[in-house]
């Protein structure tokens, strides 16, 4: 009997192996033009008290396809929108605003989580990211979590 760990799946199937270029996901470019745009927005948005809105927003945008220093900036971006709800409400409210997300927004803000507690200061920050990350698990349950470990797109 064959050991099935070491079974080459390809060989049976070589049709359907998709090369390191199809797996990059077909959408377009993000300019650090279009991030620096949106963050005015958020900004905005955030300043007249529309903080999910402002979250919706960012999250809706997120740079797929861009260069690093672009999807850092979002990345900020998201951690001050973040920051913004955290101070101006309660704890208890987070789930509320990840209630009002739809699912695809939720599983980015997992994303961002993940990515912002990687960030010198999103350790600095790191009770509020876990509060953040709490309350949309205890929203959402742990498909967020397995969407982002299987999604090759990175933010």
């Amino acid at each position: 009997m064959e050991d099935w760990r070491r079974i080459d799946i390809d060989a049976y199937e070589p049709e359907n192996h998709l090369s390191k270029e199809e797996l990059i996901p077909d959408l377009p470019p993000t300019s650090q033009a279009d991030i620096v745009a949106v963050s005015k927005q958020v900004r905005s948005a955030l300043s007249s008290g529309q903080f999910v809105e402002a979250l919706a927003l960012a999250l809706d945008s997120a740079p797929y396809i861009a260069d690093e220093a672009t999807k850092n900036l979002h990345s900020e971006t998201i951690f001050e929108i973040l920051c913004s709800i955290k101070n101006n409400h309660n704890i208890n409210d987070l789930s509320s605003f990840v209630k009002k997300l739809d699912s695809s927004q939720q599983d980015t803000l997992v994303k961002y989580l993940y990515k912002t507690m990687d960030t010198s200061y999103g350790q600095k920050q790191g009770g509020l990211l876990l509060s953040w990350f709490e309350k949309t698990i205890e929203v959402t349950g742990l498909g967020p979590i397995v969407r982002f470990m299987s999604d090759r797109r990175t933010v």
